[in-house]
């Protein structure tokens, strides 16, 4: 089997685990400052390493739950067993299950599920993006005040009222603004051309291993704030339709 193929197991083997938990009272535990963990991260955790360590034993995984790689290794897996606990832990209907593969220092396959629209994001590095099976392309819109932008909001209040700056400064320019709580299906969102543009201060590597990847594969562009060079370990990032980054950045500063 595949890295893809495991991907897409090892995440709907995860989706289940999410899913029939939604209903159910959950232990919520907190990891830090606006920030949580509840028993369905962990149980779908537990589901994903076991699909992908029963296909590639000899592989690292680098996980939002506390897994990290013991010993160098040629591939890593960087997961987010579930992109949106805080909406996940209200019961708001917005969460995913994030899966990047990286060899080197990149990521080469990528896969996104949200459970609850059965909608499946696959990437190959080289072989483009789809959901279900549909190729991705990010939208054509070429004018800042037709576009629809996502953000999600940092835990501590000095970048949070930074950030809330530059959506000030963009928001004289766009459509309007959108907060989906799961930055890795933001980023599916703007390679399927559903959103132009999608911009964060504090991510980690497990939020966007997949999803950068998907955006890039669509055609879009992703760089930092500022549009200078973005690598998927960095914790601020600007992802766009391509058409539009050059226009974004400037948005945003004024």
């Amino acid at each position: 089997m595949n890295l893809l193929d495991t991907a897409v197991e090892a995440a709907r083997a995860a989706g289940q685990e999410i899913v029939k938990r939604l209903s159910q009272e959950r232990d919520v535990q907190s990891k830090g400052f606006r920030d949580i963990v509840t028993d369905a991260d962990l149980a779908a955790q537990a589901a994903l390493v076991s699909v992908i360590h029963s296909r590639f034993p000899q592989h690292a995984i680098f996980s939002e739950e506390g897994l990290k790689p013991s010993r160098e290794a040629e591939t890593t897996w960087v997961l987010d067993p579930l992109d949106g606990t805080t909406n996940y832990a209200h019961r708001y209907p917005c969460f995913s299950v994030s899966i990047g593969v990286v060899r080197g220092d990149e990521p080469v396959v990528g896969v996104v599920y949200d459970p609850l629209q059965d909608h499946l994001f696959c990437v190959e590095r080289g072989a483009g993006a789809t959901m279900n099976g549909a190729r991705l392309r990010v939208s054509q819109t070429d004018q800042l005040i037709h576009a629809l932008v996502a953000l999600d909001y940092a835990r501590e209040p000095r970048l949070r009222a930074e950030q809330m700056a530059a959506m000030v400064n963009c928001s004289r320019h766009i459509q309007t603004f959108r907060s989906l709580g799961s930055a890795a299906l933001s980023l599916c969102y703007v390679a399927a051309g559903w959103l132009e543009a999608y911009f964060h201060w504090t991510l980690s590597p497990w939020d966007v291993a997949a999803g950068s990847l998907m955006l890039l594969e669509a055609g879009g562009a992703i760089t930092d704030i500022n549009g200078l060079p973005w690598h998927y370990t960095l914790p601020r990032c600007l992802a766009t339709n391509s058409v539009l980054h050059s226009a974004f950045v400037e948005a945003m500063r004024a």
